[in-house]
């Protein structure tokens, strides 16, 4: 008898739990909202400056690109969007033509070092020095559950094996909607003030910093301006906003990041905001 009213307890603890899986969100838990595949792109050129120098310019990309939704639905609408926005592509070009085109942006962006030389700087050509330029672009996913996808796009430039530019952007989409996420799918219009403000001073709590005198000396500018861009990153604690060179600090100190605890956001939370699915 106590047998079986040990196997029935164990009967109801798995029909507990299975239950409490199926009323999951498609997208949440562990499972990924995407599944992406990889892309490897590259291209070379070299020419000659007209002082005689030889340029080497090599163009890269590592691209993981979105390809089913959740339990393989289609995600037609959710490539067109990542073309847009994470290639910064033009609407008439495919998602093949779109990855593709990071590369060759890549290599014109040094269009203007060509230039025509004499006979007599060419015949110089190959006793001087070699400059090699290499660009680099990653994109990969870096918050991929909930319904939700955050893609990141690292671009580095080298110069002679010199880290020369370093620069990190963020992209979001709700899949399920497949929509583009902005700041207006977390918050209230009339909450983004406050939300400033919170950035503020966050940055002064990262920075163990009483004041904004203390933030300029550190290489700060224009804080009390401090705005709620587009290039923010969810994870598991909070949101974070990440600021291009030169955009809120000095090219010292590189690029600032403010993270806000999704608890602290709360109040400012917008109707169905994408928020909502994180906590």
């Amino acid at each position: 008898m106590k047998t079986h009213y040990l196997q029935l307890a164990i009967l109801l603890v798995v029909t507990a739990l299975l239950a409490s899986c199926s009323k999951s969100s498609p997208g949440g838990g562990g499972q990924p909202a995407v599944a992406v595949k990889s892309q490897q792109l590259s291209d070379a050129s070299s020419f000659t400056l007209s002082n005689g120098e030889r340029c080497s310019i090599v163009a890269e990309a590592t691209i993981d690109y979105p390809v089913t939704g959740t339990n393989g639905v289609a995600v037609d609408s959710l490539q067109r969007l990542f073309a847009a926005y994470v290639l910064e592509s033009g609407d008439s070009l495919s998602l093949q033509e779109a990855m593709r085109q990071v590369v060759a942006n890549s290599m014109h962006q040094y269009d203007f070092m060509e230039e025509p030389m004499t006979e007599a700087v060419a015949d110089e050509a190959a006793e001087m020095n070699t400059l090699k330029y290499v660009t680099s672009t990653r994109v990969a996913p870096i918050y991929n559950k909930n319904g939700v996808v955050t893609f990141e796009r690292v671009d580095v430039v080298k110069k002679n094996d010199k880290v020369t530019s370093v620069t990190h952007r963020y992209y979001s989409f709700d899949v399920e909607n497949q929509t583009y996420i902005d700041v207006n799918r977390l918050f209230r219009d009339d909450a983004v003030a406050d939300v400033c403000q919170l950035l503020r001073q966050q940055l002064l709590a990262q920075n163990n910093a009483t004041g904004n005198e203390q933030l300029n000396d550190m290489g700060y500018f224009n804080v009390e301006n401090i705005t709620v861009t587009r290039n923010f990153f969810f994870d598991d604690k909070g949101v974070t906003w990440s600021y291009l060179p030169n955009e809120l600090a000095v090219e010292a100190v590189g690029e600032p990041r403010i993270t806000v605890p999704y608890a602290d956001l709360s109040d400012y939370k917008c109707d169905d905001s994408i928020l909502d699915r994180l906590q």
